[in-house]
């Protein structure tokens, strides 16, 4: 008897946690639509009028997908808190698992393949993913990719571009995101120096589709993940309320 094909798990994937955000339908690795976002549209009503509308010129009802994967951050704290609230109110009235997936490991993920060929023997070069987090500061993870695997090679981090560059020293890496290419020379970025600049996308739902979907092959039937915002820096009105009491004291 010939072999049942599987369909393939259709995806809707949502990130509103950069001034980039965007809404991402996959049916298994393939993009079938995508709707960039104003950051102005990440109020909860316009977020769900997006998806609305990408649903239906795609053809597809919110019951037919399979997963639904949200980006954590880091990023804007208002931003993040409406799409992981959103994602979960839309997981739940599916049914379906819901995926949680830091901007910082989609990005990563979306590279490694790349990065894995720029060396030969394997011996590819770190990956530096590097965001604006504005204020001058950037969120910064390293990763490594081995036999095909990338893992994490350091904890997420908050800094300025320049203690970012001194601490890589004369070490190669390839570097991405948007906190690479504003801050390049901060970095040390050249065509021919030790640190390269990898072209990436600014758009990260589709990344992040992508990961919850690789990650989605070990879970359990109907697993879900707890969906924590991934801030690294702490909320405005956390920092205040630190620093008053600092000065109170």
């Amino acid at each position: 008897m010939p072999r049942e094909t599987v369909p393939a798990t259709k995806v809707l994937a949502l990130d509103t946690s950069t001034r980039s955000g965007s809404l991402a339908l996959l049916e298994g690795e393939k993009l079938v639509a995508e709707l960039g976002l104003l950051s102005s549209d990440n109020h909860a009503e316009r977020l769900l009028g997006g998806i609305d509308y990408l649903l239906s010129g795609a053809g597809w009802r919110l019951e037919q997908c399979g997963l639904i994967a949200v980006g954590i951050g880091p990023g804007s704290f208002t931003g993040i808190r409406i799409g992981v609230s959103t994602a979960l109110g839309l997981a739940q009235t599916v049914g379906c698992p819901l995926s949680a997936v830091s901007g910082l490991d989609a990005l990563a993920h979306a590279i490694a393949t790349l990065v894995e060929g720029l060396a030969p023997r394997g011996l590819s070069p770190p990956i530096g993913i590097v965001m604006d987090a504005s204020r001058g500061q950037v969120y910064h993870c390293e990763y490594r990719v081995r036999a095909g695997r990338l893992r994490k090679a350091r904890k997420p981090s908050l800094q300025s571009p320049g203690e970012l560059g001194a601490g890589f020293g004369g070490r190669r890496l390839v570097l991405a995101g948007d906190g690479a290419a504003r801050y390049s020379q901060e970095l040390g970025i050249s065509r021919s120096g030790v640190r390269r600049l990898i072209p990436f996308d600014l758009f990260l739902a589709a990344a992040i589709g992508r990961l919850a979907l690789a990650r989605k092959r070990s879970w359990l039937d109907g697993e879900y993940l707890k969906a924590e915002p991934l801030y690294i820096r702490p909320p405005d009105a956390i920092a205040k309320l630190g620093s008053k009491r600092g000065s109170a004291g």
